[in-house]
């Protein structure tokens, strides 16, 4: 899913969970479930990194994550501003910190046996769909997140 689903996922578990350890638990478990809901939201060719453990980095894909991250710095300080929480800064990491992982591959991390079988996992349990359908699940994702969330 896109970064701002996993922030505002951490932000409903921050505002109904105000718990740190509930928090990581929650927000770690989130992470996985929300991704296992079928959605478009990557450039990696999941087919090609399971036969040799290589992601192909594209400009295309460089410029698909930072706009990503870009947008989602707003969103986080709009939230922070909004709530005056750092209990839900803390809960926002915790929900893309399996995302924020991925950036060992940028690192010798990327030949560890076991991170390669986490990114794997990571890319196995998410479903794609087509890009149209993909986009809608994720706008009603948000939707409720949002509604929850305010």
């Amino acid at each position: 899913m896109f970064y701002i689903v996993h922030i505002l996922a951490g932000a409903v578990i921050a505002k109904f969970f105000p718990n740190i350890f509930l928090i990581i638990i929650l927000g770690l478990a989130s992470h996985f479930l929300i991704d296992a809901i079928p959605h478009r939201d990557s450039i990696i060719d999941i087919n090609s990194f399971k036969k040799d453990y290589k992601v192909k980095i594209t400009k295309k894909t460089v410029l698909f994550e930072s706009t990503e991250i870009l947008l989602s710095f707003p969103a986080i300080v709009y939230l922070q501003i909004y709530f005056k929480s750092i209990l839900m800064l803390f809960a926002i990491f915790v929900s893309l910190l399996p995302d924020i992982a991925k950036v060992g591959y940028l690192t010798k991390l990327k030949n560890n046996k076991v991170f390669k079988k986490y990114l794997l996992f990571h890319l196995k349990i998410q479903t794609d769909t087509s890009w149209k359908i993909g986009l809608l699940i994720q706008a009603i994702v948000i939707f409720i997140l949002i509604k929850l969330l305010f």
